[in-house]
């Protein structure tokens, strides 16, 4: 967002100075431009959740690139359309726009929830995702209105207005997460549009305007109690289709959000339990059970304690239960609690410490606090639970454990198969394994469960390659002595040891799969019984392992921090032979997710940024390739901006726990900090195409150093807590923005002086344009290759902006470029 309105800052027409507004107007001014910036960021990061409960994925990069779409097709009305802000109605106009934008938000709302956005063979794909892209961006647009006109149309000090702005915006991203935490996202959005209502007061007030100001207020006081009446009942303003699928909200117990989840609890059934690898020998058992579901997908059952363990004898024909089994009366850490059913295997087989680890409080609350007279867990001996992100709590404790399990769990259980293709996932990565497997207790237990069946079976190979490389990794010379994989039903249960099994592990394996009817798929001593399991196990080093990325259609290859794709096994240069061979089920839908909105969003700026540019402002070509060498700058730096800025947003999702956390302080940092650098800019002195390249120069260099130390640095400090974790990812993104921020003006300045005035739309737009669609190439780039190359590619991407500067012709110095 800073980006953009820097940039209609730097490239606005001068105007008629006029005396500083004082007292009460000179203050609401202020007023309005924070409250209209925060409205904005909050709205950006409310949206990421809305996203994730209707469709697949979190989609921040989605939120990202439409945000930045909406507010430069605002920016380039008041350019294009100069006599539509005369002046002496530009107060007015502000007024109007925030007004337009705080309409617009509960429009939005329910018309976004309205729109089914799936993956269909059909042209109306396409068009639903148009449809819900512009939909979504109208906020954003009238917001790139109010905030333009705020700094290009008034004869305030510019200083003033753009601290305004930036304290606002960051102010919003932070006060998104407290909102969250109180209200639902829609009554969140309904909320946002009290407050962007009340900067259109305040725009009002300094317009002159009090009486419509009273009335503006009046009105954010009526939608801020709108948005309290709908939190308070189940059956208000809310998804209508989910994933795809209507949501008809019957027999709901509970439904509680917080910035990471929507989580609902359903009325109690009784029935058959839910069991992940059920034994064909399972004898037939009804229990009463709550159904908590994540996202209305996800699910985690609750089941009715009355105290007796007896009646949880079923869970031992589970194959999830094999770790507890052979480690019986020991220690366990449950990552992923949920809804205590692996704590309650645990406490059958007589587990002394039970540890649950469950990183979404709203889970946490419901299943040992607010559902207690049901769940009973709080009964359980010897179980505490901590809310918390699995891999950050084990560094932390340093206690060590039999068994540490992971049953179906994702960090923050946000979809199901095929959803996460797209999640930064810190669980399932070699480095956090090794973390894992460094506090097991010596014969120990580390144990996952994947799904292993249709399509998904690509899970549990690379879970096994995971598990492989971890071992590799900790100089175990035979890996295939520490690992057994066994499945039953529908999925896989990994066992890895710090110590070879020994024969009464061995034994007892084959003896409860032969009880239970599992399949043994790979056992030490026994071949593997499938040709990718055979391929993993013949691995003797990481790079055999590495090499398993080509060696087929799927992409088996252990997964890293760098690139913590677990559940994308899909890649693009094998698509189509995919596609035409077998069925990939949950990874070429996410695959078509992404391509989907981002040509939705490529339509979107062809129609309303590219082509009434065309028609409003001629490109005018003269010699020496200065606009070539100046469309290829802004270019590239839009580009290079979204690649460092969601590559970090990717990267710090794992350090932070939950990509909600990295969307809102990367925003935060970097709106503040390339501000600040694009602030700073202005006492730099632009007289040479060398003083021009000089922060491309500068920013390719500290790019490359970030790519490189940010893993290392957040393994370092993996332990520490949340905020401290916070404030260590504030330092790695604070220089890169603060630097980044000079780009943009000195490059404007440059062309100016180069006379290029009137070619200043043109490349404002393409860069804005550039930068839309950068927002889904980085996604692109990460998956394919990793993180550290997205944010590489970023800093390649400076460096060649520098080089394409363009110098001033013969005879010329650029001096007026300063």
């Amino acid at each position: 967002m800073v980006k953009a309105l820097s940039a209609v800052r730097e490239r606005s027409e001068p105007i008629t100075p006029r005396a500083v507004p004082r007292g009460a107007r000179h203050a609401s001014f202020f007023i309005a431009v924070s409250l209209t910036c925060a409205s904005t960021l909050m709205y950006e990061v409310v949206l990421t959740r809305l996203l994730s409960v209707v469709s697949w994925y979190y989609l921040a990069f989605v939120s990202v690139s439409i945000g930045m779409f909406g507010m430069t097709a605002g920016a380039l009305v008041v350019q294009l359309r100069s006599d539509l802000f005369p002046p002496v109605a530009v107060p007015h106009r502000m007024s109007q726009a925030g007004l337009a934008m705080a309409v617009s938000l509960p429009a939005t709302l329910l018309t976004m929830l309205a729109v089914p956005i799936e993956v269909s063979l059909s042209v109306q794909t396409l068009y639903s995702f148009v449809l819900f892209s512009a939909v979504i961006s109208v906020p954003f647009f009238f917001s790139g209105i109010a905030v333009c006109l705020s700094l290009t149309r008034t004869a305030l000090p510019v200083g003033l207005v753009y601290f305004a702005d930036l304290l606002g915006a960051a102010a919003g991203c932070v006060c998104a997460i407290a909102l969250l935490k109180v209200l639902d996202g829609p009554s969140a959005v309904l909320a946002i549009g009290a407050l962007a209502l009340l900067g259109a007061a305040a725009y009002a007030v300094h317009a002159g305007e009090s009486s419509r100001g009273k009335r503006l207020v009046a009105g954010a006081v009526a939608l801020a109690v709108l948005a309290v009446l709908n939190a308070s009942t189940l059956y208000g303003v809310q998804p209508i289709w989910v994933k795809g699928r209507i949501d008809r909200r019957t027999q709901i117990l509970a439904e509680v959000w917080n910035p990471i989840s929507k989580v609902r609890a359903w009325q109690p059934t009784v029935g058959t339990p839910l069991m992940w690898g059920p034994s064909s020998r399972m004898p037939r058992v009804e229990l009463e059970s709550i159904n908590l579901d994540i996202d209305n997908d996800a699910a985690t059952p609750l089941m009715r304690f009355r105290g007796e363990m007896g009646e949880f004898a079923f869970l031992g024909y589970d194959v999830t239960s094999l770790a507890t089994r052979l480690r019986r009366g020991g220690s366990a850490a449950i990552i992923g609690f949920g809804g205590g059913r692996d704590a309650l295997t645990a406490a059958l087989y007589g587990f002394r410490r039970i540890v649950g680890i469950e990183v979404n409080d709203a889970v946490a609350g419901l299943s040992t606090r607010r559902l207690d007279w049901f769940s009973g867990l709080s009964r359980l001996p010897g179980l505490e639970v901590h809310v918390d992100e699995g891999r950050s709590w084990l560094t932390r404790s340093g206690e060590t454990f039999d068994v540490i399990q992971a049953s179906m769990v994702d960090t923050w259980a946000a979809t199901s198969a095929g959803a996460l293709s797209l999640s930064e996932n810190a669980l399932y990565t070699v480095d956090a394994w090794r973390v894992f497997y460094r506090h097991l207790r010596p014969g120990g237990l580390l144990t996952f469960t994947r799904w292993n069946t249709g399509p998904e079976v690509s899970q549990t190979h690379r879970m096994f390659s995971v598990a492989w490389a971890t071992l590799l990794s900790e100089g175990v010379e035979e890996p295939g002595r520490h690992l057994a994989l066994v499945s039953g039903g529908p999925v896989a249960t990994l066992l890895l040891s710090n110590r070879p099994l020994d024969p009464g592990d061995l034994q007892a394996l084959q003896g409860i799969a032969r009880e239970m009817d599992f399949r043994i798929e790979f056992l030490p001593g026994q071949a593997p019984v499938t040709p990718e399991l055979r391929q993993i196990a013949a691995a003797r080093t990481l790079d055999d392992l590495a090499r398993l990325r080509s060696a087929g259609l799927l992409d088996y290859s252990p997964v890293y921090d760098a690139s913590p794709f677990f559940f994308n096994s899909v890649h693009l240069r094998k698509l189509p032979e995919l596609v035409r061979t077998t069925h990939p089920g949950g990874n070429l839908r996410a695959l078509v997710f992404v391509l989907c909105f981002m040509v939705a969003a490529v339509i979107l700026l062809v129609a309303t940024v590219l082509l009434p540019l065309g028609r409003g402002v001629r490109l005018r070509v003269s010699g020496g390739g200065v606009v070539g060498g100046g469309i290829a700058y802004f270019i590239a730096i839009g580009v290079a901006f979204m690649l460092v800025e969601i590559g970090l947003m990717q990267q710090l999702s794992i350090f932070l726990g939950h990509p909600i956390y990295s969307l809102v302080l990367v925003l935060a940092v970097l709106i503040f900090s390339t501000g600040l650098g694009s602030l700073a800019s202005e006492r730099l002195e632009v007289a040479s195409a060398l003083a021009a390249r000089a922060p491309a120069l500068l920013a390719a260099p500290l790019i490359a150093l970030c790519a490189g130390l940010v893993v290392p640095l957040t393994h370092r400090f993996t332990a520490a807590a949340l905020p401290e974790r916070a404030l260590v990812s504030m330092m790695v993104v604070a220089p890169c923005g603060l630097i980044m921020g000079f780009c943009f003006p000195v490059g404007l300045r440059w062309m100016t002086g180069l006379g290029q005035h009137g070619n200043l739309p043109w490349m404002w737009a393409l860069n804005g344009a550039a930068s839309v669609v950068a927002g889904f190439l980085a996604l692109l780039i990460s998956m394919e290759v990793s993180i550290t190359a997205c944010l590489l590619t970023g800093a390649f991407l400076y460096l060649l902006a520098a080089l394409a500067v363009p110098r001033p012709k013969k005879g010329e110095d650029g001096a007026t470029a300063a």
